[in-house]
């Protein structure tokens, strides 16, 4: 394994999993490990997937080797990753590349054309995820795990498939919508279940396509970004009850959620299975720890995920004694890492 102390990652993480409180730290990047990358639409995707996905382990490896000591709880783990369209590209339409990311178009400009949304098998963007998983575990050879790509929640697919023009249907095609969302958990569920079948089982367990260990049978990640632009009475008739039929399915579902889309922590405390909870950093909003603080009660029972600076976890120790928190932390350089993980670890000590 390119980790040389990936059995304390699996222990501490097995600890922390059955504590009622504590923190571990994920050291997401060191951008003095890092080096440039080739740009995502220079590959001929998505027909060329194995040059594309030979660079990415390349380059994963080149990171991991110079990194391979930090005792941090972050697993060396990749996936099949195109940027973002491959999480719904595989209902049709069209895609493009940028030099950092994919783009997927709207698919639906009518409801008169709903029955032409299909779930393909063949689908080249499917097979990208699925056949990509497969060809990593080839050339993993014990060096690293493979870990879920994760997938859009049904709103976010629905406001792939119908655009901006989603915004509207709430009001003008209620009733569409509904069958829209049935579709769109489907479509959730259809390629979260062929992940499952494939991804890596590590300490009886997965590895999100967040990098966060679930136990049993899990998934994730699951998004709810098209949710922050809606009012908490819509997501309560229209997105609530279309993902909790994608997690009751699970033992436990990773959700990430944006920090300008905290209103509905309400909401998504409630449904079924969601024990692992991410706060994204939005511009022109609170961070994610203070949305974190605002909302501690109601988040007693989960496992919050979020990005902090150094200074605010230092800032922040009392309150993350007494919650179960996973830290994400972006290094400047090793030492920079070093430092973070242990000021973690001393807050770890005084919680339990």
């Amino acid at each position: 394994m390119i980790k040389d102390n990936v059995n304390n990652t699996i222990n501490r993480t097995r600890a922390f999993t059955n504590a009622n409180k504590g923190a571990l730290i994920q050291v997401s990047s060191i951008t003095s490990m890092e080096r440039a990358k080739r740009p995502l639409n220079s590959y001929n995707l998505p027909y060329d997937m194995e040059t594309y996905l030979d660079d990415r382990v390349d380059n994963f490896l080149h990171y991991w080797d110079q990194r391979k000591h930090i005792d941090d709880d972050l697993y060396p783990a990749t996936n099949p990753w195109y940027g973002i369209a491959e999480h719904t590209a595989f209902i049709g339409g069209d895609v493009d590349f940028s030099e950092t990311t994919s783009w997927h178009h709207q698919v639906l400009k009518d409801y008169a054309q709903f029955d032409l949304l299909t779930l393909d098998e063949n689908n080249i963007y499917l097979k990208l995820v699925i056949e990509g998983m497969s060809y990593l575990k080839e050339k993993a050879k014990g060096q690293f795990f493979v870990k879920f790509r994760g997938a859009n929640g049904p709103m976010d697919i629905a406001n792939v498939i119908r655009g901006n023009d989603l915004f509207y249907d709430f009001y003008e095609y209620p009733d569409e919508l509904k069958k829209l969302m049935l579709f769109c958990s489907d479509a959730a569920l259809f390629t979260l279940k062929k992940q499952l079948k494939l991804v890596d089982k590590v300490d009886n367990g997965i590895i999100t396509g967040f990098d966060i260990w679930l136990p049993g049978n899990s998934i994730g990640h699951i998004s709810e970004d098209a949710s922050t632009m809606i009012s908490n009475d819509h997501y309560k008739e229209f997105g609530r009850p279309y993902t909790e039929r994608i997690t009751k399915q699970f033992d436990h579902v990773f959700m990430h959620l944006h920090s300008l889309g905290a209103y509905i922590l309400p909401d998504i405390v409630t449904i079924k299975n969601i024990d692992y909870i991410e706060i994204s950093n939005d511009p022109n909003s609170p961070r994610a720890i203070e949305v974190y603080k605002q909302y501690e009660q109601l988040l007693q029972d989960k496992v919050t995920v979020v990005l902090l600076t150094h200074d605010e976890i230092k800032d922040n120790k009392e309150f993350l004694k007494r919650n179960k928190t996973i830290i994400w932390y972006e290094a400047s350089d090793e030492q920079d890492a070093l430092k973070t993980i242990d000021m973690v670890r001393e807050i770890n000590e005084q919680s339990s």
